[in-house]
Order: C-alpha cells, then structure tokens, then sequence
C-alpha cells in the first residue's frame, strides 16, 4: 500500500469517496487538495460582505471527514440556515448566544471556544453593516448560511490565517491529524476563475459557469464589451493598484470589462469611489461588475442548458477583470511532488479541478514527480461545462492545464508527454463519455474499466476499491 495518496479535488461529488480513500490508505496519509474559487451559494454572501477566500468547498470536505463520535459537532457545522430571512437571523442568534437546540451534546468547553469565533464573526458583520439604513447592500443575507463557513470565516479572521483556521477545525472535531485539507492557495483575499469559450465569449465567476442564479438569463455578455484575456507578468498582483501609465496604453476599443470602463470614465474617476465603496478588511475597493451579482440561490439541477459554447480555457481574474497567474500554496506543491498516488477525482473537470492544475508551479510539480500511478477517475457523465467532451478531451484539458502552469501559455499540450500528467484513466462501463482506449493506450496511459451501480452514473464503490488496489 502507498504511504501517501493525494486527491485533486473539489464540490460534492468526491465527499462520497472519502471512505474509498480511507480504506486505499490504512495510515490516513491522505492529502486533499481544494480550490478557492467557488463564489456560489452562502460562500457568496461572505465574499460580498467579509471577502477572503471561498471556503464552501473545504467545509464541505472537513465536515465529511468528522470521525462518527463527533455526530454532534458534524451537524452544527453542516447545518444551513432557513431560506426564509427572519428565522435565519433567528438561527443564528441562538447559536451565537448559545441556547441553540444544536449544541445539545456538545460539551460546555468546546462549546465555549466555537461560541468564541461565532461571536467575533457576529461583532465583524455588525461593524460591516454599518450603513445598513441608507445601503441595503451593506447588509448581510443570513438565509441558507452554512455554519461551518460561518465559523471558519471567523476563525480566519480573528488568527488571519486559512491554514490555521482549517488547522483548528481539525483539531476541535476530531479529524485524524494524518489527513491533511489544503486550500490550492494560501490566502486571505478572494479569488474569482473566468471562462473563455470557443466562441470568443467570457464568464466571469465560478458560480455563473457551472451552476449560475436565475438573474444570469442573458448571460454571458456580448465579447465586445469584455476585455480579451492576456497573461500578465509578475507587476500584476491580486490586489494592487492598477497601473495608470498601463491603463492610459490601453487602446479605446478594448474596455477594461463589462462596463466599458476606458470609455465612459477617465482613469481618475475610475479609481474614486464614495465612503460605502470603501475597501474593509480584505474586500477590494473595486469589483468586476459580474462579480457583485448575487450567487446566492444558485441552481445545481441537471437541467440546466449546457453552454453556448465549448470551454476553450479558464484562468483566473483580478477584481477588475483583469487576467492573472497566482502561485500555488508551498505546501501544495510539495505534497504533489512528494506522493505516492496522484488522483484527480470526480467532480467538475473545469471549476473543480482546472483551477487548481493552472496555478504556477502545479504542473512543475507533477510532471517532476516520478511515480507511475497518477489517476483520472471519470466521470459518469457530462455537465453544463464538459457537454460534448470525450476522455481524451478531458485528459486533453488537463494536461493543456499543467503546461499553462509549467509554461504560462495556452498553446496546445504536447502530445508526446500525457503520461507524465496521467497514467491511468478509470471509467464506469457503458459510460456516457466516449472512451477511445487504443488512442490513450498509445499515449502510455492505462485505461481501467469499473462497474457503475444499476440505473446510475455512479461508480461501484467495491470494484472502483479493487480497481484502485491493483492500480496502486
């Protein structure tokens, strides 16, 4: 057996594999490797208000990863608030006072320390809602709240550090500390993937590609009224001032973003703002309009209409739209580098695990890592973002991916070198996705067939276990 097994991935869909894993690593020398960029759902509301980074994906994961003799600690921090604004707000003022029915079960001193952070996060958005009368939008929405995000915002605030607020939750629920959650990037601030499709269009915000609100009908916005995506250098930090000397370069028919910002303002008044857009805490002064959209009731139906056009790439953007390349976290690449078995696991292909393959020093850290067991496990069938993809498209992405990260470039992979991303592809039998394995298999990657269960996409979880043993 490995002595270590990192998983590249994010959202729902691989919580149900945490068992699989357990039982592939009997020591828990796992690794999970998360993305920060989901502006979706409660996540969204304290990006807007607080800002710093989504951490949805990562509570989702911590929560599922709370040993059975913390049941009670698992169903406070899983728990949502009502949809409905007045009893939210209720919920809420319970937990906080600590007469909440959920910490029956939880003891006085444990209690005492969440409580902590509950109140430091309650006293930080009532000093951010402090225009509440006259800018509604200062407001915080508490309908639908997870509290889990609730607490980790609070406890990254008061430390001012992710690691050490997901090192906290570990502690106080128990998880074995052999099992590492590591956000993709270490940060405080928020950032936010756009997509650029095949038809020149551009969504910006991980929630509008995959799962968008109902008030994105229409959708994304015509492409002469968005910037064209160009890689930037080093200068171009997340939250620095733009360059004005740069913006004056910029010609006058291409706007910086959606509002058309070089051509309806001078640069002066586009860095001014009034008192109730002044940056708080790690919220930035100016955001990309699409961004400020509420995400709050999003939609994760399967019948949302795939997109208007396939994904050509997705890279990450500044609050002003602008196209940047964020360093991965140190620990990140290290543990990649270091491991045993590599699986990018099941999910969305291009909000899940994308983000976190094109981050600087990612692809490095695969491709210089020599183990011959690095795993896709496919999916069991297409989404609103991979709608018409095959799994050589998908191993395609991935390993275009990588070499934007090694190379900062979107030009194609190079067909010679999958197998140092992707060893192994393991697909469900009759999947939904065309698998062409003679064409793979020239490519030196191994393609591993797995049951699925009766009239399901879903994997067989018992032979999906042995596939992964004999692999490994």
């Amino acid at each position: 057996m490995p002595s270590k097994i990192t998983v590249v991935s994010g959202g729902t869909a691989t919580n149900e594999l945490v068992p699989l894993f357990k039982k592939l690593s009997p020591n828990n020398n796992i690794s999970y490797i998360l993305p920060i960029s989901d502006n979706g759902g409660s996540t969204s509301e304290i990006i807007r208000v607080i800002g710093g980074p989504a951490i949805g994906d990562i509570r989702s994961r911590l929560t599922r990863l709370i040993p059975s003799h913390e049941e009670s600690l698992r169903k406070l921090l899983s728990f949502r608030l009502s949809a409905d604004a007045k009893i939210a707000k209720q919920e809420w003022n319970e937990i906080v006072e600590g007469t909440h029915e959920l910490w029956i079960g939880i003891n006085s001193s444990t209690k005492e320390i969440f409580r902590a952070f509950f109140v430091h996060l309650h006293v930080e958005l009532l000093k951010r809602s402090k225009h509440q009368i006259s800018n509604k939008n200062k407001q915080f929405r508490y309908e639908l709240a997870n509290v889990g995000n609730l607490f980790l915002t609070g406890a990254r605030l008061f430390i001012g550090s992710l690691d050490s607020a997901i090192e906290l939750f570990c502690k106080l629920t128990g998880i074995d500390p052999s099992i590492e959650v590591l956000p993709c990037i270490n940060t405080n601030f928020t950032y936010h993937i756009s997509a650029l499709l095949e038809n020149g269009l551009i969504i910006t915000g991980q929630s509008q590609i995959s799962h968008p609100s109902d008030n994105h009908q229409h959708y994304p916005p015509p492409i002469h009224t968005t910037r064209p995506p160009t890689p930037t250098d080093e200068r171009s930090g997340y939250f620095d001032q733009p360059n004005v000397r740069h913006f004056k370069k910029l010609s006058l028919n291409v706007p910086i973003n959606e509002v058309e910002l070089s051509k309806r303002a001078s640069v002066g008044s586009f860095m001014s703002s009034d008192s109730d857009d002044e940056e708080t805490g790690n919220v930035p002064q100016y955001t990309h309009p699409e961004l400020k959209k509420s995400q709050l009731h999003f939609s994760k139906s399967d019948n949302i209409e795939p997109l208007l056009s396939p994904i050509k790439r997705i890279f990450y953007v500044s609050p002003y739209g602008e196209e940047i390349c964020p360093t991965a976290h140190g620990k990140v690449t290290s543990t990649i580098a270091n491991t045993d078995t590599l699986i990018y696991s099941i999910g969305s292909l291009m909000t899940s695990i994308v983000p976190i393959i094109i981050l600087k020093n990612i692809g490095k850290a695969i491709a210089h890592n020599e183990c011959k067991k690095k795993i896709l496990l496919l999916n069991g069938c297409l989404d609103r973002e991979t709608f018409g993809m095959t799994a050589i498209d998908f191993i395609r992405v991935i390993v275009q991916s990588a070499e934007y990260s090694v190379n900062n470039n979107t030009s194609s992979a190079n067909e010679t070198n999958w197998n140092k991303y992707i060893t192994h592809l393991v697909f469900m039998k009759d999947s939904k996705i065309d698998v062409d394995i003679p064409y793979l298999a020239s490519k030196n990657i191994t393609c591993c067939e797995v049951q699925k269960q009766d009239n399901t996409d879903y994997f067989d979880l018992e032979d999906l276990e042995r596939v992964l043993t004999r692999i490994i």
